[in-house]
């Protein structure tokens, strides 16, 4: 399956998300600021047998409950129709002034299909505005978005996104690196070029799509490790199959990845 970007990318998923932007917006009515893309659909690797389609939506004030009711139901019809959608909800004045660890109004993954199903049945979603909640991916999300992300409907994205520092965008890159060697193994193929482009940041402060950072890894890696960071480049792509990974390989690159990235942000003493 070839690689795409939002213009070219397979006509089931741009009905997909120009069907799901259009009913976000009769939902949000005049509390939406805007809707943006981000992820691989943004900067060109989409894979449409494995990418998700990355999304943040910002609103003028917090959403009441009856509408994200509406778009809870919404999120468990569009995604995986033919993609998943991840996407999270930010009210505006949690941008500007930015704030780390960002807050966020609403969150949608497919691994939250469950707990959504059951709350939409059970009334649970009538707690949804009970609780604060933070998350520090939102730092890389709207680097990306400042750097190459697209605006799909409302005001433009330099007015909309603030400039994060630089230490809460490495924070966020750095929310999983300590435990890689423990999940590699459960999700290689992400965690590989996910640690490629990390490190590719802290080398070159080049911020990168994990397809571009495991293209640079491939040249800038030992090269014992570059077989391992190209088999996970040609599954992401979709030009080979699905293999299994050699364990002892994955481990040794993981160890290898987590040592070279926390020396490059501990401080010299």
């Amino acid at each position: 399956m070839a690689q795409s970007g939002w213009w070219d990318c397979p006509a089931p998923v741009r009905q997909q998300v120009e069907d799901f932007a259009a009913a976000v917006r009769s939902i949000l009515a005049d509390n939406l600021v805007g809707i943006y893309l981000h992820g691989s659909l943004a900067m060109g690797c989409f894979n449409a047998d494995r990418s998700d389609v990355d999304l943040l939506v910002v609103t003028r004030q917090g959403i009441a409950l009856e509408p994200k009711r509406a778009l809870g139901k919404l999120l468990l019809r569009s995604s995986e129709a033919p993609r998943p959608i991840e996407i999270s909800f930010v009210h505006q004045a949690d941008l500007q002034p930015w704030q780390y660890p960002t807050p966020f109004d609403l969150h949608y993954g497919e691994g939250w299909r469950g707990r959504y199903e059951a709350e939409l049945a059970d009334d649970g979603w009538r707690h949804w505005n009970d609780t604060h909640r933070t998350d520090p991916d939102l730092a890389a999300h709207c680097t990306i978005m400042l750097t190459r992300g697209i605006c799909l409907f409302g005001e433009p994205i330099s007015a909309v996104f603030p400039p994060v520092p630089r230490a809460d965008y490495v924070s966020a890159l750095l929310y999983d690196v300590d435990t890689a060697p423990a999940w590699i193994a459960d999700n290689p193929v992400y965690g590989i070029l996910n640690l490629c482009r990390v490190l590719w940041y802290l080398t070159d402060e080049q911020i990168a799509s994990k397809d571009e950072g495991g293209v640079w890894a491939v040249e800038y890696l030992p090269e014992a490790h570059r077989p391992l960071v190209l088999q996970a480049l040609n599954i992401y792509r979709g030009s080979c199959e699905d293999t299994a990974f050699d364990p002892g390989a994955l481990a040794e690159f993981a160890m290898y990845m987590d040592a070279r990235i926390k020396q490059l942000v501990t401080p010299a003493t």
